[in-house]
């Protein structure tokens, strides 16, 4: 899907002759990536731009925001098990300014071609954002850790034996991979976007989803 799916949009968007494309990518995309998903998404990048050099390609880091899969997953039971001790560092990123990026990209043609890297102003571990979540729900979720060579295998197992995904292989490996940025690539400043903290919304964001 992130490349074949990311080759026809491309393939059309150079046959119909369209003015822009902005293809949204993902942060640590890397085709030497050890992690499958990050090195596809990085093959993706190489694709769509071979097929249409104009592309404008986005790297977004986890966001939050409403009804996402970061504040409102940490508040659930399904972060459980982990694997590297919730060590994995990011800087979390608000959707809502995603979004503006994107909306003042289509709207300048200089943002043709180019690469952005959008991220918070913060690098938080995945358990200094779990500690955040905890105290707003006034709970204290209780994380497991189990070494990747027993959790790998036992993925699929543990999914097929619970109602909820627990985990994946592929998200095991992900968790020992820090964000890396790429200090060529333009960010937020290069769009006159001041990004938002993560921890003056923690609250908003959860509360919503009660």
């Amino acid at each position: 899907m992130h490349i074949e799916g990311a080759e026809r949009i491309a393939e059309a968007v150079a046959k119909y002759d369209v003015d822009r494309f902005v293809h949204v990518s993902s942060y640590n995309a890397d085709k030497h990536s050890k992690a499958e998903f990050y090195r596809t998404k990085g093959v993706a990048e190489e694709v769509v731009r071979s097929i249409f050099p104009e592309t404008t390609i986005v790297r977004p880091a986890p966001c939050f925001g409403y009804e996402d899969r970061l504040l409102n997953y940490l508040a659930t039971i399904k972060t459980a098990i982990t694997s590297n001790h919730m060590q994995q560092r990011f800087w979390p990123v608000h959707a809502i300014d995603v979004g503006m990026a994107l909306e003042a990209m289509m709207a300048d043609d200089h943002t043709a071609g180019q690469t952005y890297e959008l991220y918070g102003p913060t690098n938080y571990s995945m358990a200094e954002i779990a500690e955040l979540v905890d105290k707003e729900i006034i709970q204290e979720r209780k994380h497991y850790n189990i070494p990747p060579s027993i959790l790998k295998p036992a993925a699929g197992l543990l999914n097929k034996a619970l109602w909820w995904t627990i985990t994946s292989k592929e998200e095991v490996e992900r968790e020992f991979i820090d964000q890396k940025i790429d200090s060529a690539a333009k960010t937020f400043k290069d769009l006159g976007i001041e990004p938002a903290e993560l921890e003056g919304l923690t609250y908003e964001y959860l509360v919503s989803s009660e």
